[in-house]
């Protein structure tokens, strides 16, 4: 700038891209950044890195990063202007190609909007980052930080949640300090003293010199150093009930059938009744196998009108569902692939070689037939059976015809 070189060059590309990893902390290009915004990035500053695993960000997005994180470290010793900093996010968020990172834009304008005390923009940015990292502890932590002044219960039942979700205990650090004076201001002493404890324990197993922020803590005349951690887990999850309705408002309980499993191996399509199916996460599943066709799932639908979408599934036993039942006959496997059971459609995917007019049995759900614009049969699953062997399906009406006899 002394040279009056002109922006948006080379000159200017070169220097952040030099200064990527540490661009916070000179103040001088923290500053010709803020100031330039509009002319200092060519197109190229804005396209991701792409290579074999992905993306890295691009200049534009890891250069606006750099500025959030020096506003929240020392924006007032800096004199940087807030709304400078969000405008600058938001024009990278609309100018950058970048498609795995954005997300990292939303997080860092939901922190400077909680330091700036903007609670409710700041959950308009974090909501949308939690509901896809549900299983990190920091964006727990990120949406209960913008209730700590406003309602201590839900910032309780939120850091709580963050903390049953916190891989490692490094990553419960932040949570445990900003969890234990609340729970102190609402008598939870003991539980208080808890989380105190637990994290000077993993500074002092780490080798770290304990922070200002802890020894606070430390400090404080309620803190009790002889408390049992055992007990804390189980309060954790006990105060962590209900956090998921601060993300996704009201939810219901739905049974469905497992109908398709997508290509991708990342997902599945669930039957719930002749006028409903809904696409499922495989990740979902936590420590479960994965499902087949014509299994039985409870699931956890978000009711938001906007984005309706399942938040929790799992695997569950057979049991009746509306429009769903068992079917038997002999299959009729047409050239395109495709089947029928007299009445039941059989998508070819259910189809393997040589069970052409076999006798099978399987579940069939009901669904409406565009073609023929009326409600029709379709398989949801099959197996072929020997003809003299007892078919499940007998075996179930035989044991209804003896409840009936009795």
């Amino acid at each position: 700038m002394w040279l009056n070189i002109e922006t948006g060059g080379f000159e200017y590309s070169r220097l952040l891209q030099l200064f990527r990893k540490n661009l916070s902390f000179f103040p001088s290009l923290v500053h010709c950044l803020l100031n330039h915004q509009d002319t200092l990035f060519t197109e190229e500053d804005k396209q991701p890195y792409r290579h074999d695993k992905g993306e890295s960000p691009s200049l534009m997005l890891n250069s606006a990063r750099q500025v959030a994180k020096a506003w929240m470290e020392s924006g007032e010793r800096l004199n940087l202007s807030i709304d400078s900093v969000l405008s600058l996010l938001d024009k990278t968020r609309i100018q950058t190609q970048d498609n795995q990172h954005k997300i990292w834009l939303d997080y860092d304008e939901a922190k400077c909007l909680i330091m700036a005390g903007r609670n409710n923009d700041a959950r308009e940015f974090i909501i949308p980052v939690l509901k896809k990292k549900q299983s990190e502890s920091w964006a727990w932590g990120a949406l209960a930080a913008t209730y700590r002044k406003e309602n201590t219960n839900v910032a309780i039942t939120l850091f709580t949640q963050g903390l049953c979700h916190a891989h490692d205990e490094k990553f419960a650090l932040p949570l445990l300090k900003g969890l234990a004076p609340l729970l102190a201001s609402k008598s939870f002493i003991k539980e208080a003293s808890m989380c105190i404890q637990k994290a000077t324990n993993c500074y002092q197993e780490n080798g770290w010199k304990i922070k200002p922020d802890l020894e606070k803590l430390l400090n404080e005349s309620w803190f009790d150093r002889t408390v049992n951690l055992n007990e804390l887990n189980s309060f954790l999850e006990q105060q962590s009930q209900g956090a998921i309705g601060f993300l996704y408002g009201s939810t219901r309980l739905a049974l469905g059938l497992v109908i398709k499993l997508h290509k991708s191996g990342k997902g599945l399509n669930l039957y719930l009744s002749e006028n409903e199916t809904i696409s499922v996460p495989l990740r979902l599943f936590k420590k479960q196998k994965t499902p087949a066709l014509g299994n039985h799932v409870n699931i956890t639908v978000s009711e938001d009108r906007e984005e309706k979408s399942v938040i929790a599934a799992e695997l569950t036993s057979p049991q009746y569902l509306s429009g769903v039942e068992s079917f038997q006959g002999t299959l009729n496997v047409k050239e395109k692939g495709f089947g029928f059971v007299e009445d039941t459609f059989i998508p070819a995917f259910l189809i393997k070689d040589g069970i052409d007019n076999q006798l099978i049995e399987g579940l069939r759900f009901r669904q409406f037939d565009k073609k023929k614009e009326r409600l029709g049969w379709c398989a949801a699953s099959i197996i072929a059976i020997e003809e003299n062997e007892t078919t499940a399906l007998e075996y179930i009406n035989s044991q209804i015809q003896e409840i009936n006899d009795a």
